[in-house]
């Protein structure tokens, strides 16, 4: 009797201990697979979460009972169901289509995907879509439309240098990623964006606050991250074809498909031109209208993109030789100057994803080389022929644990090494090891709004100038539901690194440079209104105020010595506040209006001689403000857009004596799709500076005034998408 009992015991101890087998499938309302849904999985006090996978596919091991089941995805309304489930169980979750995507999701913030509303700072991301709409030759085409932007382009062209101001900060503050790993160069620390061919690019996340404690040094502004394509949205292969009233002539033709499972998306693209646009020049009192000297260009790019269900392998080259036009400090003047740049970038990454915990690990390669000549600057009797060669190795392990529904944890570490020398550079190394920690913490207060908390901190070591410790906190509660309403607020550390110029230049280096430090404050609103029909209204706004203080800023002034040396010292004490304003407006599907404000003051504060007349100064090429507005109408196979660009009045003397006049810059866009069961494709014409304004963003490098621009594009479908 004793056995029996003993049996049947252990007989139904097995039956409620077991573990049975949910299998499902997500599906979209024309019963097509979606791929990287996040599933979570909730029952009694245990949390669990994957991704689909390109067949719509996810499993989960639970006990018998009651569970919740949860499936998020951008492009998608949440679905939300509870199960009683005693037996091995298959169930197909149909989700059905988001009006408008608002509430978009982020990689960069936290390094894992995340709400953009429930994040402590201020994100904007420029998606396919727009990039499509906006004429655009440039990359910084795409990011002079984002808030609190400025672009420092040196003429104009595709080809010549430019980089950015992210909020009242310089060009040296702000990273940038190419799929989650850092592009710029140890050598000067800055990007010249005129590299980063636009055909290539998925999407783009701009982080604006200090995110030193995820990504590093340099993270003082902000971090912009490139997404690049990894498919061509049911096309097997793609042409297209640009030309403007400057000489410019563009060529791409891309090609995408799926081989077992696996993606595959390659491109290949050439743009050049004689970059002969036409500027004013004021010749004492009368405009004279003159073409710009030396500005041709022929920039050569290949990009090839393989992806599975949890790898990636990415490759970039490009190949640029361009001509480098005189400063305008006088009458039509001329230039001889000539830059080559040879760029290459490799990425290889791969995921694994389990019930509550996801491993990434991410490798890169860089190769830069910069060839510059210019015969028209003597030194010594000769002119210039220098020339400089970057290599950079970089490796992420980046582990995500959620081991309850309330609580994220993600930890990582991050190395990298980097090599520059160069016929008038001395060879340089360095090499960075960091740990970083992050978190996400929900808490729910009686009474009182839910509270989302994120800690981060990060230890960085460097080899030629030893450790740094930094750490921030972040703070969001939605304070109201419907609409959503979401309240933002971060403080952390932040610092630059000195660059390998600025450690080891010939004659000028200074190898006792401390890393320049700041610690900010961000505070904002962030408010959705989401349509519950197509006839309604969409509204996504956002403000934030920030502050930043950075102190032992490097700056380049004459040596003691020498006045004709100049070396770089930690001296600047500089402080750069303001406020930015964002909004999306969508009417009936059909017409958008975006817009942005920003209002930047960045102030020196430190005296550097006794009678220092440049303190309490604004800093030089910082505009005072910037603004923005969109107004995009889109019927079934047309659209027009015009763009409206603002930026206000800039120093150029550290004395604020001089400045440059603000000015407004209009561009006006207007395509027609057609489609057919084969081909599909665009034709779109622009107008750029519709009014013709005469204007400089650096002083003595005009800009172009109206120009023309066609852009045509045919695609072939991929027929076994469309069955």
């Amino acid at each position: 009797m004793l056995r029996a009992i003993l049996i049947l015991t252990l007989l139904f101890s097995r039956v409620f201990a077991q573990e049975i087998i949910i299998k499902g499938y997500t599906i979209d309302e024309e019963y097509k697979p979606v791929k990287n849904s996040v599933i979570e999985l909730i029952q009694s006090n245990s949390f669990k979460i994957t991704t689909s996978d390109s067949l719509g596919f996810f499993s989960f091991k639970i006990k018998p009972g009651e569970v919740k089941i949860i499936s998020r995805h951008l492009g998608y309304n949440q679905f939300e169901k509870t199960f009683k489930i005693f037996s091995d169980t298959l169930i197909f979750i149909q989700l059905s289509n988001r009006i408008i995507k608002f509430n978009e999701v982020t990689v960069t913030a936290t390094r894992y995907p995340t709400n953009t509303a429930e994040i402590s700072n201020f994100v904007e991301i420029i998606n396919l879509e727009t990039i499509k709409k906006t004429p655009s030759i440039s990359f910084t085409d795409i990011l002079k439309n984002a808030t609190s932007i400025y672009i420092r382009d040196y003429g104009g062209t595709p080809a010549v240098l430019k980089t950015i101001s992210l909020r009242g900060t310089g060009s040296e503050h702000t990273v940038f990623l190419l799929n989650g790993m850092r592009i710029p160069s140890y050598q000067n620390g800055i990007l010249d964006l005129s590299l980063i061919p636009i055909h290539v690019i998925e999407r783009i996340e701009i982080i604006h606050s200090n995110l030193s404690s995820l990504y590093g040094a340099d993270a003082v502004g902000g971090v912009v991250n490139i997404i690049t394509r990894k498919e061509n949205e049911g096309k097997i292969g793609t042409i297209n074809f640009a030309f403007d009233s400057f000489g410019l002539r563009k060529f791409n033709s891309n090609a995408s498909g799926t081989l077992k499972n696996i993606l595959y998306f390659c491109s290949f693209s050439r743009t050049y031109g004689s970059g002969s646009f036409e500027y004013k020049y004021k010749l004492f009192d009368k405009y004279l209208t003159l073409k710009r000297k030396n500005a041709h260009f022929n920039i050569s790019d290949l990009y090839l993109n393989i992806s599975g269900n949890n790898f990636m392998i990415s490759t970039l080259y490009l190949r640029s030789n361009r001509g480098i036009p005189a400063q305008v400090t006088k009458y039509d003047p001329s230039s001889t100057a000539n830059q080559f740049d040879e760029d290459f970038n490799f990425l290889i990454s791969t995921s694994k994803t389990l019930a509550s915990l996801v491993l990434k690990g991410t490798l890169m390669f860089k190769n830069s080389y910069l060839h510059y000549v210019n015969n028209d600057l003597l030194i010594a009797g000769s002119g210039i022929d220098s020339y400089s060669h970057n290599l950079s190795y970089g490796a992420n392990l980046n582990l995500v644990f959620t081991p309850n529904q309330t609580l994220i944890l993600s930890s990582g570490v991050e190395t990298s090494f980097g090599i520059a020398e160069g016929n008038s550079f001395g060879k340089a190394k360095r090499f960075n090891i960091a740990l970083f920690l992050s978190g996400e913490k929900k808490i729910n207060p009686r009474l009182l709004p839910e509270i989302k908390i994120y800690p981060t901190l990060r230890h960085d070591y460097f080899s030629d100038f030893g450790n740094n410790f930094v750490y921030k906190l972040g703070v969001n509660s939605q304070i109201l539901n419907k609409p959503s309403l979401n309240l933002k607020f971060s403080y952390g550390t932040s610092f630059r690194a000195p660059t390998f110029n600025d450690l080891y230049w010939p004659g000028s280096g200074n190898k006792n440079l401390r890393p320049e430090k700041s610690r900010g404050y961000d505070a904002g609103l962030m408010i959705i209104v989401e349509p519950k029909a197509k006839s309604l209204l969409g509204l996504k706004a956002e403000i934030s105020f920030f502050n930043v203080d950075i102190k032992d800023r490097i700056v380049w002034l004459p040596s003691p010595e020498s006045p004709n040396i100049w070396k770089p010292i930690n001296i600047d004490q500089v402080n750069s506040s303001g406020v930015e304003v964002s909004a999306d407006l969508n009417l009936f599907n059909k017409l958008t209006i975006s817009g942005n404000f920003s209002i930047a003051k960045s102030i020196r504060k430190n005296k550097r001689t006794q009678d220092d007349a440049t303190q309490n100064k604004y800093l030089i090429y910082i505009p005072k403000s910037t603004g923005s507005i969109r107004v995009e109408l889109s019927f079934e196979k047309l659209f027009l857009s015009v763009q409206t660009n603002y930026v206000g009045l800039r120093y150029t003397t550290e004395t604020n004596d001089k400045w440059l006049q603000p000015y407004f810059i209009v561009d006006l866009t207007c395509g027609i799709t057609y489609v057919n069961r084969i081909f599909d494709g665009v034709i779109k014409f622009s107008v750029k500076n519709l009014f013709n304004e005469n204007y400089e963003t650096m002083v003595g490098y005009p800009m172009p005034l109206r120009s023309f621009l066609i852009e045509f594009s045919l695609g072939i479908k991929n027929q076994q998408k469309q069955k």
